[in-house]
């Protein structure tokens, strides 16, 4: 199975946030059960640091929110305990995230270039604190074992809260771009981090043909 690199494992980063925030919340007395959907939604998107992750997602995609929390109430209310409910609201925001990932490269310059900030500000961390993390991280970001280590977790939930809210863009205002052939994935950390900055670097119209190319090579 081919590896994706330009996405940076969404899919893991925002289960963990969100799969954390939810089986933290009380599970008895009146204040927060979680059977009720407003209290769900109340203390998902008062979490700190994940509910700016909750409450990108509520506000660009409101429906698959909404599903969110009634997958958590059901699973509540069929006894389930916290491990039970981090596998359903991972699961589903895994397939969600999915699904989005495959339109972003029509996302707006703009956007793309704010989700490319976000990973250069995350991959330049893991160079600095650890080369083999680093490495790692480029070749298969799914297998990194510190993904959520306190000095990480806000820049993983940055760029997670960058891609939602490009995936919303190229929902709304799609570009149409015809890609061309993937870029060739980076070997390492040093040559994974220069491409990010190289591409960063690049003119609106080149970085428009370059990057979703990029992109393009996570699929």
């Amino acid at each position: 199975m081919r590896r994706r690199w330009r996405i940076v494992a969404i899919a893991v980063v925002v289960i963990g946030l969100v799969a954390m925030t939810v089986t933290q919340l009380p599970r008895t007395g009146p204040r927060s059960p979680l059977t009720d959907p407003a209290s769900v939604e109340r203390e998902l998107l008062a979490d700190e640091p994940g509910g700016a992750l909750s409450r990108t997602i509520k506000r660009t995609f409101p429906a698959e929110f909404e599903a969110l929390k009634q997958a958590v109430v059901e699973r509540a209310r069929a006894g389930g305990g916290p491990q039970d409910i981090q596998q359903v609201a991972g699961a589903f925001v895994s397939e969600a995230t999915q699904r989005h990932r495959a339109g972003l490269v029509q996302a707006p310059g703009p956007r793309l270039r704010a989700y490319l900030a976000a990973e250069i500000a995350l991959a330049e961390k893991l160079a600095a604190t650890s080369p083999e993390r680093c490495a790692a991280y480029f070749a298969d970001p799914a297998d990194d074992a510190g993904w959520y280590a306190p000095g990480l977790r806000e820049l993983y939930l940055a760029q997670n809260v960058a891609i939602w809210e490009a995936a919303a863009a190229a929902r709304d205002h799609p570009v149409g771009r015809a890609i061309g052939p993937a870029a060739a994935k980076p070997a390492g950390c040093d040559q994974g981090l220069a491409a990010l900055k190289a591409a960063a670097a690049l003119p609106a119209e080149a970085f428009e043909q370059t990057y979703p190319r990029m992109l393009a090579a996570g699929d």
